[in-house]
């Protein structure tokens, strides 16, 4: 702050206008509102629920990138209702890919 703008504080504060100072950690929204949510209050399913739970989060942290793909997203979270299993591609872990365990194939 330079000299002219403390001053001003000052002046302001001498005539009578009072301020209001919350501590941030209070006043902050613990939450954000929901960016994606049910038209009728609630999810079909809870592969849905946990989908619109990550797209809301995507929205928030990649406002581009959701700007972008919303649509394509939007159509995988309409489908998750028919097809609550699909929820397991969308994670990026397809119960398709098998691991081996090195130490049970190297049996002696």
């Amino acid at each position: 702050m330079t000299k002219k703008e403390t001053k001003e504080v000052v002046e302001k504060k001498s005539k009578g206008i009072e301020i209001e100072v919350s501590d941030p950690e209070i006043a902050r929204p613990k939450e954000l509102p929901l960016v994606v949510k049910p038209r009728g209050g609630k999810w079909a399913n809870e592969a849905q629920a946990e989908f619109a739970r990550t797209l809301n989060g995507y929205a928030y942290s990649n406002t581009d990138k959701w700007a972008i793909k919303k649509d394509v997203l939007l159509e995988q979270l309409a489908g998750l209702e028919a097809h609550p299993e699909k929820i397991v591609l969308y994670r990026g872990n397809d119960t398709k890919v098998a691991y081996k365990n090195k130490l049970i194939d190297n049996e002696q």
